[in-house]
């Protein structure tokens, strides 16, 4: 067989087969709905009482009811539930879900890592499914913030 015939046939089974892979993975799965997340506090200063428990209001980007939600299924950064069941905001189409101060701290610091004095614009992630499955997931950010150190005293 002549170089261009061969590279004319591996070409073309090599385009088959990654158009045969996007089509599986973009048909596989449903996909993942977008959550908006707002927390409240939304900004901490370390060494002060730590919020319990910390709210994060969440709701989907385009709108959709919060009541389709599974409670059940929330998770924070993929480890921690909410601490309390999850209740609707008397004002807003949001869910409010509690979560304990410890925990949301704990998250947040993880992702600090090293952490010296300043502000710090750290985003938490809340994920779960629907009543019907189909899951979804969103971030959002919090101020964390570490003062100064004190000046020695003279």
């Amino acid at each position: 067989m002549k170089a261009k015939k061969l590279t004319t046939i591996s070409l073309t089974i090599l385009a088959v087969m990654l158009l045969g892979a996007f089509v599986l993975n973009a048909f596989s799965a449903p996909p993942e709905l977008k959550l908006k997340v707002k927390w409240k506090p939304a900004a901490y200063i370390i060494d002060n009482p730590v919020p319990n428990p910390w709210k994060a209001e969440i709701y989907f980007a385009p709108p959709r009811p919060v009541t389709d939600i599974d409670p059940s299924s929330l998770l924070l950064e993929d480890v921690y539930s909410p601490s309390e069941p999850p209740y609707l905001h008397p004002l807003k189409d949001r869910l409010v879900v509690p979560f304990l101060g410890g925990q949301v701290y704990t998250a947040a610091m993880i992702k600090i890592g090293h952490i010296s004095p300043g502000s710090y614009i750290v985003y938490l992630e809340i994920s779960g499914r629907l009543n019907d499955g189909r899951s979804f997931r969103g971030k959002g950010s919090l101020n964390i913030t570490m003062a100064e150190f004190p000046p020695p005293e003279p």
